[in-house]
């Protein structure tokens, strides 16, 4: 395990106190999950991101977008005044 000076803004770092009573585990510990948390979350949204890479066929995503609209005009509330 390693130790890690962190600077924290007083407001940051108060609230995470109050949390970390709140639940009965210390700052130390309550920092430790949040951050846990966070690269477990980051991890977890690439390898998402990169299985829906993996699966892309070049060339669909232009096909869908040049039939966007086509049969289907803007509603009334959709439009754009023209400005001259």
């Amino acid at each position: 395990m390693t130790s890690f000076p962190l600077r924290l803004p007083d407001d940051l770092k108060n609230a995470a106190m109050a949390q970390a009573e709140k639940t009965g585990v210390s700052l130390n510990q309550f920092i430790a999950t949040a951050v846990a948390g966070r690269v477990g979350a980051q991890a977890e949204a690439e390898r998402y991101f990169a299985a829906r890479a993996a699966r892309v066929q070049p060339g669909t995503a232009k096909a869908i977008l040049a039939r966007a609209g086509v049969g289907n005009p803007p509603r009334e509330d959709d439009r754009l005044e023209s400005v001259d």
